[in-house]
């Protein structure tokens, strides 16, 4: 009776024993994935700064189809002097592309002052002649100027930039309009000179356009 006892102890304590060890072993484990849990929440925090989008600018040739990067567009890369280039850029072509008959005077001028000697005389030989801008327009049209994108670019040392633009004129009388997608590929300089407060005014860095072209956006 007694050796049933003792043997009833020992498997007593035998199962206990296999519990307690059971036991820790399970709070091991769980220990160890909520570790594993806490490096994983951790990596994906001190990666995800490292995660970027990079957002291009992609051209696409009308004609032939090919596809080239112009540039990558960042916030660290968008500098002020690129803000005051686009800035005048646009402000000369809706000068000297748009036509308003209460304003044609003031754009005269700005557009003359924002452009080099050879590409002034060829924007006054716009306004001569038989067959000048403002003979045919008169105070009967109105012409827009939509700038869709202004691209900058350099060749050979020399700042340039290709915008599209759509150009709309309208008829006062008839309330008809016709517009076009056109593209100007032009190139550009500051050239402090002597002015007047005036013209200071009005072009205060000196920008200068010192060539100038305009074709038509060929349709796909």
């Amino acid at each position: 009776m007694r050796s049933d006892f003792n043997t009833a102890l020992d498997y007593e304590a035998s199962f206990r024993y296999l519990i307690e060890t059971s036991n820790k072993r399970a709070w091991l484990v769980a220990f160890i994935s909520i570790f594993i849990a806490i490096l994983s929440i951790v990596a994906v925090v001190l990666l995800t700064p490292l995660k970027t989008i990079e957002p291009y600018v992609i051209r696409v040739d009308n004609t032939t189809g090919m596809v080239d990067i112009l540039t990558i567009l960042d916030e660290k890369e968008i500098t002020k002097n690129e803000a005051l280039d686009k800035y005048f850029i646009g402000t000369y072509i809706k000068a000297r592309e748009g036509y308003y008959y209460e304003l044609l005077n003031q754009d005269y001028l700005l557009t003359q002052l924002m452009s080099s000697e050879k590409v002034a005389n060829e924007y006054r030989a716009w306004y001569e002649g038989d067959n000048a801008r403002d003979q045919i327009l008169k105070n009967s049209n109105e012409v827009s100027v939509q700038i869709l994108s202004i691209v900058l670019g350099e060749s050979n040392g020399v700042k340039t930039s290709t915008i599209r633009a759509i150009i709309a004129t309208k008829n006062l009388n008839t309330r008809g309009i016709t517009q076009a997608t056109k593209v100007i590929t032009l190139s550009y300089d500051y050239i402090l000179a002597k002015a007047s407060e005036e013209n200071r005014i009005l072009n205060p860095l000196g920008f200068k356009v010192l060539t100038y072209r305009v074709d038509d956006e060929v349709e796909r």
